[in-house]
Order: C-alpha cells, then sequence, then structure tokens
C-alpha cells in the first residue's frame, strides 16, 4: 500500500509484502528501470535560450493542418486553461499579452537525446522515452548512490539547478515506470521490486500511452481504469479493440518484454603509441605524431567523418600528463591538413625529461560532406584557403578570439545577421542567402535615424526630408520594398516597413523606410526612417 516517507516529503514508495506469494527472495535482484519524465521540456528549453520574464504567460506553436496550434504553455499559460492542441488564435483572446513562440521540435528532440547521454552517468543503458522522457536502466546501480531513493534525489537534484522541472519513477517494467511518473504528483515515486500490480490498478487507462481512438472506445464503456481490465482475457480485448491494448496490459505487468532502444555514447576516436625510448626534440615529437594522424585519418576517412577538435596527450618520464588542444574550422581527415596544424602547436610541448608515449583523441568529429555532384558549385578560389586561416589563427590567439557573420532570426536588416564564435563553424559555405529583395545599402546605420518628411508625392512616397539640419529633395524613387515584422519578437503584431530607395538632386542615394502596423496612417503620421546609405 502506498506509504510516504518519513525522511523525504516529495516522494512516494510503493511497497510490497516480501513474504507475500509471488515475492522474491532477498538475494534475487529483478530488472529496475528509472523513468525520467520533463513535462515542460520545450517550455524549459525556450526559456533558457531566450528568457523572457512575464506573467502572462508563454506559449509555444506549431502549424498543422493548415491552423497554428499550441504545443506547449508554462504553468502561467495552463493556469489560464491554454493547453496543448488549442488553437493559438483562442489562446490569444484567453490572454491578449500572451508570449508566442514557434516550436522548434527537432531541436528539442536533439536536446532530448543529448540528456539521454548525458544521463549515462546513472547507468551505461538509457534511452529516449517519446518527446520528454528518458528511461534508466538502473539493474544494480543504485548502490553506487546509497540507494534508489538517493540516486533519483541526485538526478532531480541536478536537473533542477539546471533549470528543467523533472518527475521520476523507478519500477521493474518500463511500461508501469512511465505511466507512474506522468501519473504521480509526487517528484520521485519508488515501486517495490514485484509490488507493481496494486500500483498499476489504480492508474489511468490513458497512462498506458493507447490510441486516442481506443480510449474514446474505452471511456463510452465506462472502463477508465487499468485495473478494470487486468482481469479480463486477453483473447476478446485484442479483437475488440486490437491487439495494441492486450499487450500494453501485458508489458506493463512484465509478462510481455518492451524493447528499449538503448543509447551508445558518440565512439572516441584516438591512436596511441609508446616509444622504445623517450624523446624530447622537436623534429623527433613531430615523427611520432605524425604516425599517429595517419592511423587517426585513416580511421575517421573510413567511417565518413572529420576532425572538428584534436587533443594531443604527452606521457612523460616523470609520470607526469601533458595536453594540447587544436581546433578546425570544418570537419577534416586530411593528414596533411592535421599535421601542419600539430607542428604549430609542437613548440608549446614541454618534454621535461623526455616523453614515453603519445596518445592523439578527435573529441569532437563531424559527417564529412560528401563530394560528388558539388564541382558545379565549388568557388573560383581555393575554398580550404579560409578554414586553414581560421585554424592558424585560433592556434595562436584562440579559436575564441574570433568571430564571424551568421544569418539572424529576424527579417529587419539590423537583426538580420549577428556575430558568432568561429569555433561553432561547420563549413564556411554554411551561409544562406535569403530571397530575393531590392538594392541594400553598403553602409547599414548601427540603428535607424528618425527623418521628418516634409513633401510627398500623390501616391503617399516621400519627396523631400530633412536629416540633421539638411534637407534633401528626392529626384527619383525605388520601391516600395515591404519587411514584414518579427511577430514571434512581439506578438501584438509589431511595425511592419516598408522601404525605398531615394536618389536626391544632388546625386546621393537613401535608404528610407516608414514603419506601420498595416492600418493605413495619414501622410503626416506615419514614422520615417533612414536606415543606409549608398
Amino acid at each position: 500500500m502506498p506509504a510516504q516517507n518519513a525522511g523525504l516529503s516529495n516522494y512516494c514508495v510503493i511497497a510490497v509484502d516480501p513474504a507475500a506469494p509471488g515475492s522474491l527472495p532477498r538475494h534475487a535482484m529483478t530488472r529496475r528501470i528509472l523513468s525520467l519524465w520533463l513535462p515542460l521540456w520545450p517550455i524549459e528549453r525556450h526559456q533558457k535560450q531566450q528568457p523572457s520574464p512575464s506573467r502572462s504567460g508563454l506559449a509555444l506553436y506549431a502549424p498543422e493542418r493548415g491552423r497554428l496550434l499550441v504545443t506547449a504553455a508554462d504553468p502561467i499559460a495552463l493556469r489560464l486553461g491554454i493547453c496543448r492542441g488549442m488553437p493559438l488564435a483562442q489562446a490569444r483572446a484567453m490572454q491578449p499579452e500572451l508570449l508566442v513562440a514557434q516550436a522548434q521540435p527537432a531541436a528539442d528532440q536533439a536536446a532530448l537525446e543529448a540528456l539521454t547521454l548525458w544521463c549515462q552517468w546513472l547507468s551505461p543503458l538509457t534511452a529516449t522515452d517519446g518527446a520528454d522522457g528518458v528511461w534508466v536502466e538502473t539493474t544494480g546501480c543504485d548502490h553506487l548512490f546509497g540507494g534508489e531513493d538517493q540516486m533519483a534525489e541526485h538526478l532531480l537534484t541536478r536537473l533542477a539547478k539546471a533549470g528543467y522541472s523533472a518527475r521520476i519513477a523507478i519500477a521493474d517494467t518500463a511500461a508501469i515506470a512511465a505511466a507512474v511518473a506522468r501519473s504521480s504528483h509526487r517528484s520521485i515515486t519508488l515501486i517495490s521490486p514485484m509490488g507493481q500490480e496494486s500500483v498499476l490498478r489504480e492508474l489511468p487507462l490513458a497512462s498506458l500511452r493507447l490510441e486516442s481512438e481506443t480510449l474514446a472506445t474505452l471511456r463510452r464503456l465506462g472502463l477508465v481504469r487499468v485495473g478494470q481490465l487486468l482481469d479480463m482475457p486477453r483473447a476478446p480485448l485484442a479483437r475488440r479493440f486490437g491487439q495494441a491494448l492486450p499487450d500494453r496490459l501485458d508489458q506493463a505487468m512484465g509478462r510481455l518484454p518492451e524493447p528499449l532502444s538503448f543509447r551508445t555514447a558518440p565512439q572516441a576516436f584516438r591512436a596511441s603509441g609508446t616509444l622504445v625510448e623517450p624523446i624530447s626534440t622537436a623534429p623527433a615529437i613531430a615523427r611520432a605524431l605524425g604516425n599517429l594522424v595517419a592511423e587517426l585519418a585513416d580511421t575517421l576517412s573510413r567511417r565518413g567523418h572529420g576532425a572538428r577538435h584534436l587533443q594531443v596527450q604527452c606521457m612523460r618520464v616523470d609520470g607526469t600528463l601533458q595536453s594540447l588542444q587544436i581546433g578546425l574550422s570544418n570537419a577534416s581527415a586530411d593528414p596533411v591538413r592535421l599535421n601542419r596544424l600539430l607542428a604549430e602547436r609542437i613548440e608549446t610541448i614541454e618534454p621535461g625529461f623526455g616523453i614515453e608515449a603519445f596518445t592523439l583523441s578527435a573529441t569532437q568529429t563531424a559527417p564529412l560532406d560528401a563530394p560528388a555532384n558539388r564541382d558545379w558549385l565549388a568557388p573560383a578560389t581555393d575554398p580550404a584557403g579560409l578554414p586553414a586561416l581560421l585554424e592558424r589563427l585560433g592556434g595562436r590567439v584562440g579559436i575564441q578570439s574570433l568571430s564571424r557573420l551568421h544569418d539572424g532570426a529576424s527579417q529587419f536588416p539590423e537583426r538580420e545577421q549577428a556575430y558568432k564564435g568561429c569555433e561553432h563553424v561547420q563549413s564556411m559555405e554554411d551561409h544562406s542567402p535569403s530571397g530575393p529583395h531590392g538594392p541594400r545599402p553598403t553602409r547599414l546605420l548601427p540603428a535607424p535615424a528618425s527623418i521628418t518628411v516634409t513633401e510627398f508625392w500623390p501616391d503617399g512616397a516621400p519627396k523631400a526630408f530633412r536629416w540633421r539640419r539638411a534637407t534633401h529633395t528626392i529626384r527619383g524613387l525605388i520601391g516600395p520594398e515591404r519587411v514584414w515584422s518579427d511577430w514571434w519578437h512581439d506578438p501584438q503584431g509589431a511595425c511592419t516597413r516598408d522601404y525605398w530607395v531615394a536618389e536626391t538632386v544632388e546625386g546621393e542615394r537613401f535608404w528610407l523606410f516608414v514603419a506601420h502596423n498595416g492600418a493605413g496612417l495619414a501622410k503626416g503620421q506615419a514614422l520615417w526612417f533612414l536606415h543606409g546609405l549608398f
């Protein structure tokens, strides 16, 4: 029967009498599965990446069948009644000041995969559970943490420090662990070995993750709890509802195995060698590392990977270890390139009384680009020149000291590009130009400068404007070109811009725009700005 542990108020232990029929002897070890559920995973990931404290709530949305539907909501929005599957228009009607952002399911899933690998400090067997959960097989691992309760508390604490809400359940089967984690209001629920049947009977059928049509049919028949189906014959259930329902019941009871796709950590690419005699000169070190580079490059090439980061470990005769780190701007398995980078750093190695062993590791790798059918896209200049320059500069001043432009998530020119570190560059050809647009100025002002339009053409275009105490008369115009607002930053329908290229009678060319909300303001009421010079 359920009983709250007196020592910890945030978890519950569900025990079974050891003397009861069917219980295992004390020396037997049953399989134990930890289910980690992250109820606010997409929302909390977004808040960590784009902190925007709001008292009006936050919701994520995604297009589905021509409509925008809410995919996740923070606790404030949930309390207002905004939930998953609700049309975005309805959510905004319920809370006009609601902050919204587009969901990123692919990025969320990739981050969950990374979290699954991170959980391998608990156990080497971890698997992803849907879009918001992780399974960890903890059989025989809990004693390393002082018991299952301490292990779960440790995991919960580390996630909380990282800013993630979580619930944990540990049971004999993956199905019941996941069901309890998603159904219990406790942060941690421990189900003692062979004690899951009593717990399973009280769980809602929705916790078995059945098809929505099956759940709707069961509800119409008055069946809402798992216990109402456990004692029923499986064959009639399969004929009426399909084989998935009895299979789910048997998996939860441990009578039918539930295969889990355990994740493995990325393969480490390394080469090592022990020398017959210690060496201490730069040429000897270069020769030894050259042999390891050839071996490592061959392994990388056969696997279709390239090194993004290299680590050299030198074991000296006095037992000390010296490390050398080298970053690459893009993935490479070219031994000539790798040797050149290492040669520029060999002088920083302190051999002491001699080095007797080396280990060369590719600590970060990436798939190599397929060369086929890309010759017609190749630039006229050497494409490897710029990455090589970045690597040499990074080796001298540090890769973190270099930066480059990348595309930003905005239509507005001042936010269309931003600087990022070169250590994140996957390829020097990763720039994706935007769609066709009008002429762009050679000089973009850091921020749009306010101007006063003193005269208009009949169609509302500017004919003369005043900027910096000087009046400019416009002779010709190109435009307007409409640039839509960043509605994901300001969901209330912030300004849209209409841009003109204006040439004055003096021959100067300016990039002007008018900011409006689409309401068709009068000529004298609109706000005009100068944004660039040609």
